[in-house]
């Protein structure tokens, strides 16, 4: 079982028309055809029409300000700019799941995501030699109006693909079993060498892209200066940035990652001490002391689930600031190291041209001190040979 979340978008009638027809061509960008679509199912929607699931599911997304009412809650917070996601399945090539096997994994895997009560359409191909199926699902809740949070979305993926192989009776992809024990134990993944340095959610929100950073520009005045001479401190200078911005985000990355690691075991400690506190009389005494209201004193002391339940999520809401906070310091640590380095960069540019420039004078200066020691140079004439004139030159001239 590989999950793949293919991204979240804003349009489900284009991911519906994607996956309820044929792949495009070149040729034939909207294919009419749906030969390859074996079929098709819907969840927690009106209707068992696809053709209908893609409106259905953005009338709830457009209506989720309505729906935050209804249910009690604030119309407030930020609009919801991607509210599709895309997602598929895929067995092995010597797998043959009915459509009652490959329902049951969706179900698990919307289970997963923690969206098994929103709408999804559930579309199932077969135009390849593996099995595989398609997964349209709404974000928004139909109930609340609420949109779900995606977090870590790949590795609750990999950890349900992981339990679904151990149903199955066998294990088909040994190194994601390896990786998820080492993300239990909090150690490094395993990876090649060329994927290890490679976190694209960290590269695009801390801007570590090393093959976008060079902005050589050329000289102010290529006339005056020599261009062979810059082209070769300009490359000298960006060897010396990349592999400096790479030693330098790799340092961050190690940091970073023993930081996000203490900082997991220290909350985790932290909700299991609340869970110990709040099982004995004098544990619920001292939470309540840290919280200081005398509302929740007699609470505290019958051990009311409702008030540990909110100590819960207090707890809950102080780590997701604890985990906001160490990302935004982590991502302005990235930034300082592009600022410095484009600085360095953008330095030894200017000291490139001024280079080139002293190499074209210097040159310049050679040349005239040859002239001045050649002397001036004396142009004698060649004497040109007589051309015959008039008749001699063959009936031209005079006439007779």
């Amino acid at each position: 079982m590989i999950p793949k979340i293919n991204g979240l978008g804003r349009s489900f009638a284009g991911v519906a028309a994607y996956c309820l027809h044929d792949a495009p061509t070149p040729d034939e960008r909207s294919p009419e055809t749906s030969e390859r679509v074996a079929w098709t199912d819907t969840r927690n929607l009106a209707t068992i029409r696809a053709e209908r699931a893609a409106r259905l599911m953005a009338a709830t997304a457009k209506a989720a300000p309505d729906l935050k009412r209804l249910a009690g809650g604030s119309r407030g917070g930020r609009k919801l700019a991607k509210p599709v996601l895309h997602y598929s399945l895929s067995w092995a090539r010597d797998e043959t799941p009915d459509r009652r096997e490959m329902s049951r994994a969706v179900d698990g895997s919307l289970e997963a995501l923690g969206l098994d009560g929103h709408e999804a359409l559930v579309v199932a191909h077969e135009d390849t030699r593996h099995p595989h199926v398609h997964v349209v699902a709404n974000r928004v809740d139909p109930e609340t109006g609420k949109a779900a949070t995606l977090g870590n979305s790949k590795l609750r993926l990999s950890r349900w693909a992981e339990g679904y192989e151990r149903e199955q009776g066998r294990i088909r992809c040994e190194e994601r079993v390896k990786n998820n024990e080492r993300r239990r134990a909090g150690q490094e993944l395993v990876r090649t060498p060329w994927e290890r340095p490679r976190h694209w959610a960290r590269v695009r929100r801390e801007r570590m892209v090393p093959g976008r950073a060079r902005r050589a520009r050329g000289p102010r005045d290529e006339e005056r200066v020599d261009m062979e001479a810059w082209r070769r401190v300009e490359a000298e200078a960006w060897e010396t940035v990349a592999d400096g911005r790479w030693r330098s985000l790799r340092h961050l990355e190690t940091r970073a990652r023993e930081e996000w690691v203490e900082l997991h075991r220290r909350q985790e400690e932290m909700r299991q001490r609340l869970d110990r506190e709040s099982r004995t009389v004098l544990g619920r005494l001292r939470i309540w002391r840290t919280e200081r209201s005398l509302r929740e004193l007699a609470g505290a002391i019958r051990g009311r689930q409702d008030l540990v339940e909110g100590w819960r999520e207090d707890l809950d809401g102080y780590h997701r600031d604890e985990r906001a906070e160490l990302g935004k310091a982590h991502g302005e640590r990235a930034r300082e190291i592009e600022r410095g380095w484009h600085k360095f960069y953008r330095s030894r540019l200017v000291e490139a041209e001024r280079r080139a420039w002293a190499v074209r004078e210097t040159m310049k200066e050679r040349q005239e001190t040859r002239e001045r020691e050649r002397g001036p140079s004396i142009i004698i004439p060649i004497p040109r040979p007589r051309q015959p004139r008039g008749p001699e030159r063959g009936g031209g001239g005079f006439e007779r």
